[in-house]
């Protein structure tokens, strides 16, 4: 028999902020990263949990200081390796991480193989490092549907930065540029192949471009790629950095910091840096209203009867058709 779990909101909520100590605990800030860790693992079984207590929290006196760092690309080019030095030289510098790293679930289990936490073993016993694996759980986009909620939890506690690291499935992993505020797309020296196959896709959107691995081989060709593709046409926007770095030999972490650095400068003091946090934060809010509004479509969807059903199956009715007339209904509900 399966048993359903309940959690306190409203107590998870002051564990998050600081406000109470979680039970047998005695270290305050050792307590809200237990609390970060429990939420988050309500977080994977309800979605919604981390809106019920991001909207509980009152007004903050201050902006969140977390920044977000996507690190995507395809399997292979050592994203884990990179996310464990990068996260090692954000530490030199006394800043606090929080490490999400999406690994993809099996199909026919839906278990997954939560590979990060042996690959960042270093790093457990650090009090400014938070890590956490999450099964992608079937979800598009490269990360799990709980990601976005989980990021949020973490910037309660103010963590300086946020990495997530994507499953690292190619062009389907634009999701992340909606969740981060800088986008690291790794790549591999001689991959001109997989480069043709991400143009139309997040090659296109992220903020800097990294030719890991470059010990294997020379990397010259692709960053001269990378530059003639990614080369904005507007002088005033932001003109994606181009590294090569060789996790094996630790080189080219500090330039990848420093990129970071540098991108998030330019959003804080360039007018056109404001305009893409807007866009960031009106792409949130509408993903936020689709999870809100979801349990009622399902409900809406789960009355059509029979017949309706047979003629979209039969190709007699477009599914469109049937869409608009459960919006409709939607919108006549009372509130």
């Amino acid at each position: 028999m399966k048993v359903q779990r309940t959690i306190d909101v409203s107590l998870l909520t002051r564990q998050l902020t600081g406000e109470q100590i979680v039970e047998g605990m005695t270290d305050a800030w050792r307590s809200r990263v237990r609390a970060l860790s429990q939420s988050i693992t309500f977080l994977e079984s309800n979605p919604l949990l981390a809106m019920s207590v991001v909207a509980s929290v009152p007004a903050l006196q201050v902006p969140t200081k977390s920044r977000v760092i996507g690190l995507t690309g395809l399997p292979g080019a050592g994203k884990s390796s990179l996310t464990n030095l990068l996260v090692r030289e954000i530490r030199r510098s006394g800043k606090t991480v929080a490490v999400l790293a999406v690994d993809p679930s099996s199909p026919l289990s839906g278990g997954a193989v939560l590979g990060d936490r042996v690959r960042m073993q270093e790093h457990f016993r650090d009090s400014g490092v938070f890590i956490r694996s999450m099964g992608s759980r079937g979800a598009l986009g490269g990360v799990a549907r709980s990601t976005r909620g989980a990021i949020r939890l973490a910037g309660l506690l103010g963590f300086d930065f946020i990495l997530v690291e994507t499953v690292g499935i190619g062009q389907s992993e634009s999701e992340i540029v909606e969740l981060a505020d800088t986008t690291v797309l790794v790549l591999m020296p001689n991959s001109g192949d997989e480069v043709q196959l991400m143009k139309a896709g997040v090659l296109q959107l992220a903020d800097i471009y990294v030719v890991n691995k470059a010990d294997l081989a020379s990397p010259a060709r692709m960053i001269n790629e990378l530059h003639e593709n990614t080369a904005p046409a507007d002088a005033d926007a932001w003109c994606p950095r181009v590294l090569a770095t060789s996790a094996a030999n630790e080189q080219g972490i500090g330039q990848l910091a420093a990129a970071i650095a540098e991108h998030a400068l330019y959003e804080d003091l360039h007018p056109k840096g404001y305009e893409l946090k807007k866009l960031r934060a009106t792409r949130e809010i509408l993903r936020a209203l689709q999870n809100v509004i979801e349990p009622d479509f399902l409900s809406l969807i789960s009355s059509i009867d029979k017949i309706k059903l047979d003629e979209v199956i039969d190709g007699r009715r477009p599914a469109l058709a049937i869409a608009d007339e459960l919006a409709k209904q939607f919108k006549r509900q009372p509130t």
